[in-house]
């Protein structure tokens, strides 16, 4: 027995030492005194984050110990807990007590209320992720494609990466399982190069279809759990509203909030005529409205895997449930909501559409086309509220940049191609969106 016992120690630390991360790390979550580290082993493995100021080298941290499981595909996300703001810091990854190589730093935010102008910030946008997996994709026709468009996504040093949404495009084959769902995100996860792009850039994500199972799929679904689960496996900010049963959420980063809105898990949209269309839900809705009403933010961004403005009635569009939309932009203009601009994904194609209102601010819906994921050809929808030359049809990502002196802040969307060449842009200035009701939107 003295032999045997510490032979089955020394096989299962042998195992366990077997282990090796297989996506990640990935900063999942920055604020002013705290960070967030996404990674992901491809076995049981303990793992934890070693993290120092790069101007105090000497004195360094660690996060707290996490083992990983099956259950959620071998992922941790874990907390650096010791961030203070304004500060560069330097980190990796210990994976079954080995210091993995190489370093990774990020900035933590400046912190500027009641003692500095907002700082400008860079954000850059995704549109829909297609990771080829050859078992499982059609042989005549290809899907995604033109990875590289990540590495010019890195050269633009944003401060922080929307996703906004089908990350994953979950297959027929992974639609009625956990393990289906985990696999395909997993499989996803891994088209992301460079490692730098998700180790020293924040990310945030939101759903669409793609991540959620079929177009139709909605609040009935019988994985929707496990759809959930696994999306918070991969996206863990986006669990952190517990009290709702929608995957919504908020951040901020300097003079701006970002609100997220879960287009797909509150959806009823069968054709019943006896049931109004819903996307979003009563529930998620009445946070989005309080959150807004509370936001001091200069710009408030309304992030959804849903375009929200296109007024076709198509079931990837909130005009689906035209009620539901009608009432939420009154509700907007109603209490005077200032600095919204909608930013939504879910779309094959991107558009910049304007509602114009007479006796208010015009809304502005920023949707991003396909980044890996193949675009359309050609467009169908009726959307009468787009602006000339902003529909492309290419393989492409986005920034928003805000900028400006503190009372005259400024907004500019871009939209590059693949080659990172730019396709078109526009400025919109604080003042642009004031809830004036003597302003002329002409």
């Amino acid at each position: 027995m003295k032999i045997i016992f510490p032979l089955l120690c020394f096989l299962a630390a042998t195992v366990c030492l077997g282990s090796s991360l297989i996506n990640g790390p990935m900063l999942s979550d920055l604020t002013f005194r705290e960070a967030q580290i996404w990674v992901q082993a491809d076995s049981e493995a303990s793992v934890r984050v070693e993290y120092f100021d790069e101007n105090n080298p000497k004195n360094t941290h660690f996060t707290s110990k996490v083992l990983t499981e099956d259950s959620s595909a071998h992922t941790a996300n874990l907390i650096l807990s010791k961030v203070e703001p304004g500060i560069q810091y330097r980190y990796r990854i210990e994976l079954n007590g080995e210091i993995l190589k190489p370093y990774y730093s990020f900035p933590s935010p400046v912190y500027f209320h009641e003692k500095a102008p907002p700082p400008d910030v860079k954000l850059a946008l995704a549109g829909a992720h297609y990771n080829l997996d050859g078992p499982f994709e059609p042989p005549y026709s290809k899907y995604g494609g033109a990875y590289s468009i990540f590495q010019k996504i890195y050269e633009e040093k944003p401060d922080l990466m929307l996703w906004v949404g089908n990350t994953a495009h979950i297959r027929e084959s992974d639609q009625d399982s956990r393990s289906g769902y985990l696999k395909r995100y997993t499989k996803a996860r891994d088209g992301i190069k460079p490692n730098a792009l998700l180790a020293e850039i924040p990310h945030y994500a939101v759903w669409s279809s793609g991540d959620y199972g079929s177009l139709d799929s909605g609040r009935e679904m019988c994985l929707k759990d496990t759809a959930q689960a696994a999306f918070i496996n991969f996206w863990p900010k986006s669990g952190s509203v517990v009290h709702q049963d929608a995957l919504c959420y908020s951040h901020k980063i300097s003079d701006m909030e970002l609100f997220f809105l879960d287009s797909q898990s509150q959806r009823d949209s069968n054709n019943n005529p006896s049931k109004i269309p819903e996307i979003f839900s009563s529930q998620q809705i009445a946070w989005l409205k309080q959150a807004l009403i509370e936001s001091k933010a200069t710009f408030k961004l309304i992030v959804s895997g849903a375009p929200i403005l296109n007024p076709s009635k198509e079931k990837k569009n909130f005009s689906f449930a035209g009620i539901e939309k009608a009432q939420l932009l009154e509700h907007f203009k109603t209490h005077k909501i200032e600095g919204l601009l909608f930013v939504s994904g879910g779309s094959y194609k991107g558009e910049l559409t304007r509602i114009v209102h007479s006796s208010f601010y015009s809304f502005h819906d920023l949707t991003v086309g396909p980044s890996t994921a193949s675009p359309l050809d050609s467009d169908s929808e009726l959307n009468f509220f787009r602006i000339p030359g902003t529909n492309t049809f290419e393989r492409q990502y986005a920034t928003i940049e805000v900028y400006g002196e503190e009372t005259d802040r400024k907004l500019k969307m871009t939209v590059f191609n693949l080659a990172g060449v730019e396709l078109w842009s526009r400025i919109i200035g604080q003042r642009e969106l004031t809830a004036n009701e003597d302003k002329n939107d002409a």
